[in-house]
């Protein structure tokens, strides 16, 4: 069975070409923008960036953004929340604002008939938010909820502790939801002098792709991204350092402990993002596959699942890993993680598992292409992170021409089982 997976990941190696995309770069007076013509079903899908997000919230006021975000579309300066969700509903719209730790991002999605009112929702909701009195005390009790929800989910709980310690040196570990204390000093002239900066032409991302002609995109694109400042206000981010080693336990009474961990990772320009991916996915990305899952929990039944990924924002990154184990077991879990660590530092990878990575990452990327949201949103992401106009087009060989031995000697200097954190919440049994 192993042999047959194997054979087939080396077809799909060998035969299966990703497909590109033909995009066009259009220009307005205010903006620029990815656009993908297709008629193929009647519908218009956007998806745009703004570099900030919620480690560029001011100390004292962590959650300010994500406080911002949730309220935009609870009333504007021609509809009220209820007027918005009914409008939504009336004419096909779909639309979402989130907030993450290095950006604010936006989805769109409207109907080929309704594309008028489509622009005219989010012009409004983009551009015209009221944040009423009534509607920041709606949702901060919502986000209070949410945070008292989160304090009892030991999953949830052990990535907020996690993150407050690895990242304690720099702004990444403000929290995206703030606490109830921060949030309570956030004011509306806070929310209203924030979404200006926030939402300016300067840190602007957009990708488009749907039914609709060039010249009534870029009409409505310019009727709504144009109003954005264009004032100089740059985020500021910094490199991640001196990030923790070793253990941290944090003790809660539970039947199970949440575990953690962390490791410095690379930036998405660096120029071995590719082969870090390749060798994450082979320690703990691939699932099922993945050495960890292989080591951890089908010859040893430690945990139910385990997990590693890398984190790559413009700056910096990291690995992200975690898994739930029985008390009595954290401790040789943790020691079997750091053990697969350092193998795969000394002895790197293997041919086979190359090849199967490589088939996966090439396979998994043309997923992308299977509908407009997807596509809006990897011309978006293909932009923000300044991987350029022949990124469709090269990706594929860049992963093809990587070797065993430059991988294998990239892991022996960037894996370390040494700068392993693993942040433990529970109660875990001492070592014997």
């Amino acid at each position: 069975m192993k042999v047959s997976i194997y054979i087939l990941s080396i077809l799909l190696l060998l035969f299966q070409e990703t497909k590109s995309i033909d995009f066009s770069e259009l220009k307005t007076k205010n903006t620029s923008f990815w656009f993908v013509k297709d008629n193929s079903i009647p519908i218009i899908s956007l998806s745009f960036s703004l570099r900030g997000g919620s480690s560029q919230d001011p100390d004292g006021k962590e959650g300010l953004t994500y406080l911002m975000t949730s309220t935009m579309d609870e009333g504007t300066s021609k509809f009220s929340g209820s007027q918005l969700r009914k409008f939504k509903k009336l004419n096909g719209i779909k639309l979402n604002i989130s907030t993450q730790k290095n950006k604010i991002e936006g989805s769109f999605q409207v109907i080929s008939s309704q594309v008028d009112q489509g622009f005219e929702l989010l012009d409004q909701v983009l551009n015209f938010p009221k944040f009423d009195k009534s509607d920041l005390e709606k949702v901060l009790k919502q986000i209070e909820a949410s945070l008292k929800i989160d304090q009892s989910d030991l999953s949830t709980l052990s990535n907020d502790k996690f993150n407050d310690i690895f990242f304690k040196k720099n702004n990444f570990s403000k929290r995206i939801k703030g606490t109830k204390k921060t949030l309570n000093n956030i004011t509306k002239d806070d929310l209203i002098k924030h979404h200006k900066n926030s939402f300016n032409s300067k840190e602007l991302y957009i990708g488009v792709s749907g039914d609709i002609s060039e010249q009534s995109i870029k009409k409505n694109i310019e009727k709504v991204f144009g109003k954005f400042s264009i004032e100089n206000v740059s985020p500021s981010f910094e490199k991640f350092a001196d990030l923790p080693k070793g253990q941290k336990v944090i003790q809660l009474e539970t039947p199970q402990s949440s575990v953690v961990f962390g490791h410095p990772g690379l930036s998405r320009s660096d120029k071995d993002y590719f082969s870090f991916r390749l060798a994450n996915y082979i320690i703990g990305g691939g699932g099922f596959q993945s050495r960890l899952y292989k080591e951890i929990r089908e010859k040893r039944g430690l945990v139910y699942s385990i997990y590693s990924y890398p984190i790559s924002y413009k700056h910096d990154g990291f690995i992200m890993g975690g898994f739930q184990t029985r008390n009595k077991s954290v401790f040789e879990t943790v020691n079997r993680v750091k053990e697969e660590w350092s193998k795969i530092s000394k002895r790197g990878i293997t041919k086979k598992e190359l090849d199967e990575a490589k088939a996966y990452y090439k396979g998994s990327f043309t997923r992308n292409f299977t509908s407009t949201v997807s596509i809006a949103k990897l011309l978006n992401i293909v932009q923000f992170y300044d991987l350029g106009k022949n990124y469709f087009s090269e990706r594929d060989k860049i992963i093809g021409n990587l070797k065993l031995d430059y991988i294998n000697n990239m892991i022996k200097n960037k894996f370390n089982s040494d700068n392993l954190f693993f942040l433990i919440v529970g109660s875990p049994e001492k070592q014997r």
